[in-house]
């Protein structure tokens, strides 16, 4: 797959003449300007939990800027065998737990009731915006088609704008089955911004000051207030092209400050550029040369990698060069997640890459390195290319506190039932004056019937039915709803409730709390239940 003229220059840019000079700004294309307004839209959409079906996975989730621009909540993903426990596992970032066109909950696979996990470690958003083609595989190329019309929108520079269109109407990362960006942009046409999130950053304080809806952020960036997916899609990108990562001690150090690397860290640099032959692939400023090398860590048929974007052969299981900017920060590494450490990286290179050596690149040569020399690189790779906004989370790398981080923990113990398997409530969504609510059961007894429990406030300590804890409030205002269990047999039954809420902004705040029993003759006294849960109830505009 070639580059474009304008990648080309970016490369030749960044890697040659620039060298050593700093990042720089980065490439806009034409049709998608950086503007400030453009640029907090795009951050408060970033950091949007509704931006999900379940209105509980943002952008941001899976991109915190503290974690190198990654995700720190690593889950197991099965592999092309669909058995967990395997060689061929895989370390992803937790996504939802699927559910149909109706928004009901059903099962995902191999992940059957749990969230579905994404085959590869989240990359890093911050930096992003120098490359011509993103994805560990390279299928977000610079040319952008509009998801909601069809059009093609930008021929170059667009791989942001590529990018940003996938994750909201995937069904494993953000949305329901056939979620179509026609809904994505009806839905955040019609929420509060950032209704979930607490603790805003400043910028985003002030575009929010006075209550503003989206469609009216929409006419602040591009002049009237449509809200489209095209927009959405334009202003994540434009925040993304402000993620600029250039005050790490190794920039200060360029810059003629001697003092800002330690005597260790310019000794691990001498050996990132000489016997290392680290900067071969990750060369200054951007710390990766954009290409895409196979390392033989894994076997080609697992992973397939740049050949599912080129369909050539000879791109099988290669993988985008990350940079290294903000490495330090990250707990997994590679497309895999396999490794754990920068000490466990540096062995891999140093051993001449992986022990498969199917299409590995030539380029990897075994190098020895002394213990020293070892811990000296590895400073290098973690303190010198930090920039320490970056792991502070000051601006422009600040965030507000999303939903999910404060999440209400479930309360009171379970009660089991038959085959020993205790019911479990999926309530990972958060309710809304004049929106909908689902609220699933799963684990539980197949072929029997589940009441759902609302109430308005927790039941007194030690409250039972029988030998089952009770853990909402009985006389207080509540509610049961029955709903019958699919599946057959013990530990496979699962059901779906939905409901709407009065749009009533009184509502604000009210707990809305939920235990759900079923009925299950193997359980003791015929009863099996969830543990307590629930939240506030929020509201939109």
């Amino acid at each position: 797959m070639s580059r474009s003229p304008i990648a080309a220059l970016a490369v030749f840019l960044l890697t040659g003449a620039a060298q050593g000079q700093g990042l720089g700004t980065p490439f806009a294309p034409f049709e998608n300007p950086v503007t400030a307004e453009k640029a907090v839209l795009g951050k408060i959409l970033f950091w949007d939990e509704q931006l999900s079906t379940s209105n509980a996975i943002a952008c941001g989730t899976c991109h915190q800027p503290a974690h190198g621009g990654g995700d720190d909540r690593f889950a197991i993903h099965p592999g092309p065998d669909g058995a967990f426990g395997s060689t061929d596992d895989s370390f992803g970032s937790p996504g939802v737990v699927r559910a149909d066109a109706q928004g009901r909950f059903t099962h995902g696979g191999v992940f059957g009731l749990d969230e579905q996990v994404t085959r590869r470690t989240a990359p890093s958003v911050i930096g992003a915006a120098y490359f011509s083609t993103l994805r560990w595989d390279g299928l977000a190329t610079e040319t952008f088609v509009d998801p909601g019309t069809g059009q093609l929108k930008i021929m170059f520079g667009g791989a942001l704008e590529h990018h940003a269109a996938g994750p909201p109407q995937n069904p494993v990362e953000m949305s329901d089955e056939g979620t179509t960006w026609t809904a994505v942009a009806a839905r955040i046409a019609g929420v509060r911004p950032l209704a979930l999130a607490t603790d805003l950053p400043a910028d985003v304080a002030a575009a929010l000051a006075g209550d503003p809806d989206y469609g009216e952020l929409m006419r602040r960036a591009f002049g009237d207030r449509t809200v489209s997916s095209e927009r959405i899609i334009y202003a994540i990108a434009t925040y993304q092209r402000t993620l600029v990562p250039d005050q790490s001690p190794w920039d200060r150090y360029q810059a003629g400050d001697p003092t800002a690397l330690r005597p260790n860290e310019i000794a691990g640099l001498q050996l990132f550029e000489g016997i290392a032959g680290c900067a071969t692939c990750h060369p200054a400023p951007l710390f990766s040369d954009g290409s895409f090398r196979n390392l033989g860590l894994r076997p080609v048929d697992e992973d397939r990698g740049w050949q599912i974007a080129t369909g050539d052969p000879i791109d099988r299981g290669k993988f985008k060069v990350p940079t290294l900017r903000n490495v330090g920060l990250r707990t997994r590494f590679m497309h895999h997640g396999e490794l754990t450490s920068l000490g466990s990286v540096v062995d891999l290179y140093a051993a001449g890459g992986g022990a498969f050596p199917d299409n590995r690149d030539p380029s990897l040569l075994p190098f020895s390195l002394t213990p020293t020399e070892r811990s000296q690189l590895v400073a290098f790779l973690r303190n010198a290319l930090t920039d320490p906004r970056v792991a502070a989370e000051l601006p422009p790398f600040d965030r507000p506190t999303l939903a999910y981080e404060r999440h209400p923990a479930r309360f009171g113990a379970d009660h089991a039932g038959s085959g020993g398997f205790a019911p479990r409530a999926l309530d990972d969504a958060p309710l809304f004056v004049g929106g909908s609510y689902r609220l699933g059961v799963a684990d539980a007894l197949g072929g029997s019937v589940a009441a759902f429990v609302l109430s308005t406030s927790p039941a007194p300590a030690g409250t039972t039915l029988g030998p089952v804890p009770i853990h909402v409030s009985l006389t207080a205002p509540h509610a049961v709803l029955p709903m019958p269990l699919s599946g057959s047999g013990p530990g496979v039954g699962f059901a779906t409730l939905q409901f709407g809420i009065p749009a009533d902004n009184n509502l604000a705040g009210l707990p809305l709390l939920h235990q759900i029993l079923v009925v299950d003759p193997g359980a003791p006294g015929g009863l099996a239940a969830t543990s307590g849960g629930g939240g506030a109830v929020f509201r939109r505009p």
